[in-house]
């Protein structure tokens, strides 16, 4: 009697160990899966954390080219001046300076030309560093303001610097603007306030894309003014 006692004391202590046993595996086994699951959530915010920095990074390199060029930038930037010719105030715009297969031109907006039925003549510009003025010649001019056709191409011998036409980044991303009329000189690509027309839009690495023509995110591509050079360049082979 006594050893079936002592048999089912070891029984009873063995399933109770064995019970105890499992619950501290079953125990280990959830906290490990606890952790497993906080490690990975760890790993996810790293991982956002990193992609946040380098993102930052690319942010504040575009900003040092933009820093670094922005005092040379500002100078193939012009304040425009028109007379209408008829009656009619004068206009005021914006224009640049490019430069495009070995040769320098001043590009505007079309609609500084001609707008509403109302032809533009007399034009003079001068850069935001020079208080001379400049009249260059109008070689060729579209004013499809609807279709966002909207350029013209000026020339003039004595242009010596201009913006670098970028054909890989043509996505818009920050404006440049006139001194004269006291204008935003340097923003974000969003819309355009009067006299901006004929600004120029340049890409992140501050190359440039397109023309400002309107108050909104419309925008003629500078591809429009280089395939009308191209043309006007092989019409003048020709001859």
């Amino acid at each position: 009697m006594k050893i079936l006692i002592s048999v089912k004391t070891q029984i009873i202590f063995t399933l109770t160990f064995l019970i105890i046993a499992l619950t501290a595996i079953t125990g280990c086994s959830t906290r490990l899966s606890i952790a497993e699951e906080e490690i990975k959530d760890l790993k996810i915010e790293i991982a956002h954390l990193e992609k946040e920095t380098e993102e930052q990074n690319e942010q504040l390199s575009e900003y040092d080219i933009l820093t670094g060029n922005l005092n040379k930038l500002l100078t193939t930037v012009f304040y425009g001046s028109a007379a209408p010719e008829t009656e009619g105030r004068e206009k005021n715009f914006t224009a640049f300076s490019i430069f495009y297969k070995d040769n320098f031109y001043l590009i505007t907006a079309g609609h500084c030309i001609e707008y509403e039925g109302i032809r533009y003549t007399d034009f003079k510009f001068k850069s935001n560093t020079s208080s001379r003025w400049i009249y260059p010649e109008l070689l060729y001019y579209e004013a499809d303001y609807l279709n966002n056709r909207d350029y013209a191409i000026f020339t003039l011998s004595r242009l010596r610097t201009g913006l670098v036409i970028d054909d890989e980044d043509t996505k818009p991303q920050y404006v440049l603007g006139n001194f004269e009329r006291r204008l935003n000189f340097f923003k974000e690509f969003d819309h355009a306030a009067e006299g901006e027309s004929g600004s120029p839009i340049l890409s992140s690495g501050c190359k440039l894309v397109g023309i400002v023509i309107k108050n909104n995110m419309d925008y003629t591509p500078i591809s429009e003014v280089t395939r009308t050079i191209d043309r006007l360049s092989a019409e003048q082979e020709s001859d």
